[in-house]
């Protein structure tokens, strides 16, 4: 699993690529998907996933029974866990201070490593 796509009520938000090989401790970056709208960018979501300027996160990928689990924190401390099932779709949830965002998460290429 190289890319992940986060929704947000219904609108891609962003990919989440992930380096290769597969280890327990891999690096990611957001990448603004093709179809993201403006409205989607400026949403609350959207300025949680990018705050700032493109970033290269230290992330832990752990392989499950149930899928992949992939977590990191990102520059603005927010802490972003995605789960990805077997059948290549999942959550993400991104959380600070009480404060927590989410949505749907999918796997459009399968888990291929």
């Amino acid at each position: 699993m190289n890319m992940i796509v986060l929704m947000t009520a219904g609108a891609p938000l962003a990919i989440l690529g992930l380096s290769t090989p597969v280890a327990p401790q891999r690096d990611c970056i957001f990448i603004i998907h093709p179809q993201t709208t403006s409205a989607v960018f400026e949403s609350k979501e959207g300025k949680i996933v990018f705050p700032d300027r493109p970033t290269e996160y230290r992330c832990s990928y752990a392989k499950t029974k149930r899928g992949a689990d992939i977590a990191f924190i990102n520059q603005n401390d927010w802490r972003f866990e995605v789960r990805i099932g077997r059948g290549d779709e999942g959550s993400w949830t991104a959380s600070l201070a009480g404060e927590t965002v989410s949505g749907r998460a999918f796997s459009p290429f399968g888990d291929g490593k």
